[in-house]
């Protein structure tokens, strides 16, 4: 079965030209399949946006170029769902957005990379957080239950920090993750290698945690990403 992979941060592509970058993946609890990306514009000048996985392209994604190309037009791709909404004072939800996040702690479910929404300014008893209006993430109304899988968390050996993720690989027809992508090490000596998803024990607060050491995963091949 072919395999796509999602390279966080990787440029995403429409028919007719660039469209921005991928900012985050949302899988479904339970069978860890990928339903949606999130796709940044590249000017920043208007909201993320919710793309289906089947807008993807799978024949034309991989480790080739490290692009993600999708099945829409730019204007097709402007019109679907916005990834972030904004929430202003007075409104019924904003007291109960402003701050508000509870993690989720075991695979399949996903953490998000921080303790608030993107954009909030305080906590509830913050004077600011009740005083001007916030950008929020509306990526779980559009999907509700699924989670947001984001670059930069820590990937944990059994004995130590070994990285940080890079992105996933997944099965282009289900969706499922296969592989957790990883960036090994620090700045100089840095590789990157694929970790397979029943290495995976959990994920939390703290990021991606493995039943692997540093030295099994350091056996691994390297991954021929870009």
């Amino acid at each position: 079965m072919p395999a796509v992979v999602f390279k966080l941060g990787a440029e995403v592509r429409c028919t007719d030209g660039d469209c921005g970058r991928l900012r985050s993946l949302v899988i479904r609890p339970g069978d860890d399949a990928v339903t949606h990306l999130v796709v940044d514009p590249p000017h920043g000048d208007l909201p993320g946006r919710v793309v289906p996985l089947s807008l993807v392209d799978a024949g034309g994604a991989g480790p080739a170029n490290g692009d993600v190309p999708l099945h829409c037009t730019r204007t097709e791709f402007e019109a679907l769902d916005p990834a972030e909404t904004t929430v202003f004072p007075g409104d019924e939800d904003y007291e109960n957005t402003v701050g508000h996040w509870e993690p989720d702690t075991l695979w399949p479910y996903y953490a998000p990379p921080g303790g608030m929404l993107p954009g909030a300014p305080g906590t509830p008893g913050d004077p600011l957080a009740v005083s001007q209006p916030v950008t929020v993430d509306s990526v779980p109304d559009v999907v509700p239950g699924e989670e947001e899988v984001y670059a930069g968390d820590h990937v944990h050996a059994t004995d130590g920090d070994i990285g940080h993720v890079l992105g996933f690989v997944v099965e282009a027809d289900s969706g499922q993750v296969t592989s957790v992508l990883l960036r090994e090490g620090h700045l100089f000596g840095r590789r990157t290698v694929l970790i397979p998803r029943s290495a995976v024990a959990e994920v939390n607060w703290d990021g991606f945690r493995l039943s692997i050491t540093k030295e099994q995963v350091r056996h691994l091949p390297p991954a021929d990403i870009p």
